[in-house]
């Protein structure tokens, strides 16, 4: 009986993900409060799932005892971090617990979720993520149509887009990224029904029309590694003559077809004009640095009779266009300037005390003297690692990299699974959500992100270890 509530707890959770976001844009838009009701339900989730792991269920498996031990560490870390950061800095409670809370919400409930999932196997299918990617897609189709969508960006910044009713843009791009390769995959392997089709529809509109990068890269990102796994497994089985179960040319043609509405309604969508406004300039740079300088000699070039001899003066003269392409500005570009952020807490933190170097600057940090702020870098990784230091970052990724070197090795004694859409599906996602994180953030330091990264590593390892 037991097992059959923890499941169903499980699962109603994680349905209500686009509820509790929903419910924390109407309080983060209309309440003045240091807590929203997504915080406080996933600060709960998080205690419990830190509680069963570590003494509810135990299951005896040596993987699971290593997971055990990570869940105590980060548990003394968290502890101490706090104890420190509070005793020898002026600083806020609230903030430096909301921070901990949001940063170390993923390797506690991944976790979690894990020795959960040993108890009895959690059934993530694709239908399942398609249809919570739904409720997000459809909301923010009808709060678009209807009109009373909230923008993607802040009337301050350029830039169009719908966030629907929702809050921050970048999260729910996040999370249409990641559940964008179930949905793809789930219309394919599935017979074409109403759902399917609006839901890949909805998908489409909303990675176009929110107006953010994330979405629409997750998107092509989804095709195209798809694509370029179907051309690369077919070469490979037809030379090595391997049977499978893979259906080459009806995957070819949803993926085209997905691909052809996608970029035919691209030109007119609010992520292309922002994107052209934002990158234009560095584009024109590209296809003038790929064409080459037109050079173009008057005294050769034959001369109209009646054309009339001008002389332009020089300092008439159109500036010369400067087609040198800077690195630095490029990166800097697409990673909306996070780069110079993290230069300056990197320099930071090269002069911090070595406790500070072991257990991190914490989530408000003095820039000057009697200036501090608690702006994240929005590059995940280094966030993780300059606010929670060596000891810190070494347990937030333990378990990911514990599982993650698991999975590889079954990888490596039933290559075979590589022909498994379900699993190369949920190898896209993980690498959507982690390449996220480290260029656009919120995602492993967002408790709303990461839970559906977390629910693709679940999935990859039932399929990839426990065979199911």
């Amino acid at each position: 009986m037991s097992n059959i509530l923890e499941k169903k707890f499980f699962y109603l959770f994680i349905i209500l993900q686009p509820i509790l976001d929903l419910l924390t844009s109407f309080m983060s838009r209309n309440m003045d409060l240091p807590l929203t009701i997504g915080i406080i339900a996933r600060s709960l989730f998080m205690v419990y799932m830190f509680m069963y792991a570590l003494f509810v269920y135990r299951p005896q498996g040596r993987i699971y005892k290593y997971s055990r031990w990570i869940l105590i560490g980060i548990g003394v870390y968290i502890i101490t971090f706090l104890g420190y950061t509070l005793l020898s800095k002026d600083t806020s409670i609230i903030t430096e617990i909301k921070g901990v809370i949001k940063l170390f919400y993923f390797p506690i409930v991944l976790t979690g979720l894990f020795i959960l999932n040993e108890k009895d196997s959690l059934e993530i299918s694709n239908n399942f993520l398609m249809y919570l990617l739904l409720g997000y897609t459809g909301v923010i189709f009808i709060a678009t149509i209807t009109g009373t969508y909230f923008r993607s960006y802040n009337e301050y910044l350029y830039g169009l887009g719908t966030v629907g009713w929702f809050f921050a843009a970048n999260e729910i791009g996040s999370i249409i990224a990641i559940l964008t390769p179930f949905t793809i995959i789930n219309i394919i392997e599935n017979k074409l029904n109403i759902v399917n089709i609006i839901s890949i529809i909805l998908c489409i509109l909303s990675s176009l029309y929110m107006g953010t990068k994330v979405p629409f890269i997750g998107f092509i990102g989804s095709l195209g590694i798809l694509m370029v796994y179907i051309i690369f497994t077919y070469i490979f089985t037809k030379i090595k003559k391997i049977s499978t179960s893979l259906n080459y040319k009806k995957i070819s043609i949803y993926v085209i077809t997905i691909g052809i509405v996608f970029c035919g309604l691209f030109y007119k969508s609010p992520v292309y004009k922002n994107l052209m406004f934002n990158y234009g300039h560095i584009v024109h740079k590209i296809v003038q640095f790929i064409e080459g300088p037109k050079d173009e000699n008057p005294a050769t070039k034959p001369m109209d009779p009646n054309e009339e001899v001008v002389v332009v003066e020089p300092e008439e003269q159109e500036p010369e266009i400067n087609m040198h392409i800077n690195q630095d500005d490029l990166v800097g570009s697409l990673l909306s300037n996070r780069t110079a952020v993290a230069e300056e807490i990197k320099n930071i933190y090269k002069k911090s005390s070595i406790v500070e170097k072991l257990v991190g600057l914490g989530h408000v940090i003095e820039i000057k003297s009697g200036i501090s702020t608690d702006k994240t870098i929005e590059m995940d990784q280094l966030d993780i690692f300059y606010r929670h230091g060596i000891v810190g970052t070494i347990l937030y990724f333990g378990q990911l990299i514990m599982l993650i070197g698991v999975i590889i090795k079954s990888l490596f004694r039933n290559a075979r699974y590589l022909l498994d859409l379900d699993i190369i599906t949920c190898m896209i996602a993980i690498f959507l959500g982690i390449a996220i994180a480290f260029s656009s953030g919120h995602v492993l330091t967002a408790p709303a992100v990461s839970i559906f990264i977390i629910l693709s590593i679940i999935k990859l390892y039932n399929k990839v270890v426990e065979g199911n």
